[in-house]
């Protein structure tokens, strides 16, 4: 592994608090190693800053590549049915404030759980290691017409 790809390893591996060896060319940011939102847009500020890659075409296509930061409020929205249920349950069996807790976490975790089995495709294009280190390698994002 060149230097600069070295460095790139390097870098990934602190954004994720990852040992660098878990890391390796066919990563993919977003789906393998979890960067999305602003840790994404930290990661490629600081990569810009060490190295001088222009990633102004990236930048122009960030959203086919890395979602916003946190939960969606489509998904947020999933919230408030659970707790309610998870209270009325609760209620109903007797269960306590720990129990309709217990329930909503759990109805949560199934609705994420059926939405990544069963929901719409991931439609995002995922970023490799080796393409961000042929990027930095040859100073700018590659642009797609």
């Amino acid at each position: 592994m060149s230097g600069t790809a070295s460095e790139v390893v390097e870098m990934l591996a602190e954004e994720r608090g990852l040992a660098p060896a878990k890391i390796d060319a066919s990563s993919r940011l977003l789906q393998d190693l979890g960067m999305d939102g602003d840790d994404a847009v930290d990661f490629f500020v600081s990569l810009q800053e060490r190295f001088g890659t222009d990633l102004t075409a990236l930048q122009e296509r960030w959203s086919d590549h890395f979602g916003p930061e946190g939960f969606s409020c489509w998904n947020g929205l999933i919230i408030m049915p659970a707790a309610v249920i998870g209270g009325l349950a609760a209620g109903l069996f007797g269960l306590g404030a720990v129990g309709g807790i217990i329930i909503t976490v759990a109805l949560l975790a199934l609705w994420l759980w059926v939405m990544k089995t069963w929901g719409p495709p991931d439609r995002m294009q995922p970023i490799t290691v080796a393409q961000v280190i042929a990027a930095v390698e040859a100073g700018a994002w590659p642009r797609r017409d």
